[in-house]
């Protein structure tokens, strides 16, 4: 099963991005299958930073087991991530459900799922 972390951070006024990093930044490996982590800035306010992570579940490992393997660490380095922001706006794992590509017209035509043409045909949106 596909996972992705997410956490949208704003920096203490005074602390820069570098000090955001070095706080960030793991001591050691998570030992686990992912992609990322991207870090990211807000275009319009660059004290706002973004963490993407994707991680995929093997076997028969569950996500609380994988927390609970990493969660000492995970809590030092919440802990200096702490020292240099002001809060955390966003936070979550969330179980990845659908992916897509939208890349031209065909990518979009060939992976429209059966109920958004169902919904526009039905003249139904959102449902």
């Amino acid at each position: 099963m596909k996972y992705i972390a997410i956490l949208a951070r704003r920096l203490k006024p005074g602390k820069t991005y570098d000090d955001f990093l070095s706080a960030w930044y793991p001591d050691k490996g998570f030992n686990w299958a992912g992609t990322g982590p991207l870090v990211a800035r807000n275009v319009d306010d660059e004290r706002e930073t973004l963490t993407f992570g994707q991680f995929e579940l093997v076997g028969d490992e569950d996500l609380e087991a994988l927390l609970a393997r990493v969660a000492k660490q995970e809590a030092l380095r919440h802990d200096r991530i702490d020292e240099v922001i002001e809060e955390t706006t966003v936070r979550g794992i969330y179980r990845v459900t659908d992916a897509f590509d939208f890349t031209d017209d065909e990518t979009v035509a060939a992976g429209r799922p059966e109920i958004v043409t169902r919904n526009r045909i039905d003249g139904k949106r959102g449902t």
